[in-house]
């Protein structure tokens, strides 16, 4: 993989999800599987796992890189070369780890929902506190790419597709969603 990040830049790179140890490994996968038998994952997951897998598998990276943008916003992630519309833009990587309000002092901004349940009910999280260049993406009202999950061989996969043609030099964003917002201040319009 090309260096997309800053020489400054901190932290540990994923290329796929991972997991806290192999038993929480196995765990998450029954419970994935057992979604799948009971024919609670949704077709458009599971045809997307199928459309995708080759660029899951490669942990697939557009031509993009890791750029600072101010003090509030941190970095953003800003295409290299034009990416088409309707194109898998990559995967939103990290720990898959259980969902406790422990972990929100201090506050983790890089959990995105991992769709599958616990033991009681309450669903996992994707930690990119570790993670690849997905963690960077920012968010925008007007957004240029689409999370979807992608499901194949008893995981989901968050990926990224462009909703658009995006433009070199032009940041990658999405919306976040209305609930991200409630605990954190309003965000920075994107230039």
């Amino acid at each position: 993989m090309q260096n997309i990040f800053p020489p400054d830049l901190q932290f540990k790179y994923l290329p796929h999800i991972s997991f806290k140890n192999k038993k929480e490994r196995l765990n998450i996968l029954a419970r994935g599987l057992e979604e799948l038998r009971q024919g609670n994952v949704p077709d458009f997951a599971l045809e997307l796992g199928k459309k995708y897998r080759k660029e899951i598998e490669s942990a697939y990276c557009p031509n993009v890189t890791v750029r600072f943008i101010s003090e509030r916003v941190g970095h953003g992630v800003f295409a290299e070369e034009t990416l088409k519309e309707a194109l898998y833009v990559g995967e939103y990587t990290g720990v898959v780890r259980e969902h406790r309000r422990v972990y929100f002092a201090p506050l983790n901004n890089y959990c995105y929902e991992y769709p599958v349940p616990d033991g009681i009910g309450k669903n996992y999280v994707i930690d990119a506190t570790q993670g690849n260049f997905a963690r960077f993406i920012n968010h925008s009202y007007e957004p240029n790419l689409k999370p979807v999950y992608a499901f194949f061989d008893g995981f989901y996969h968050l990926i990224f597709i462009s909703l658009r043609e995006i433009e070199k030099g032009e940041q990658l964003c999405y919306d976040y969603g209305r609930h991200y917002w409630v605990i954190r201040s309003v965000p920075e319009e994107l230039t």
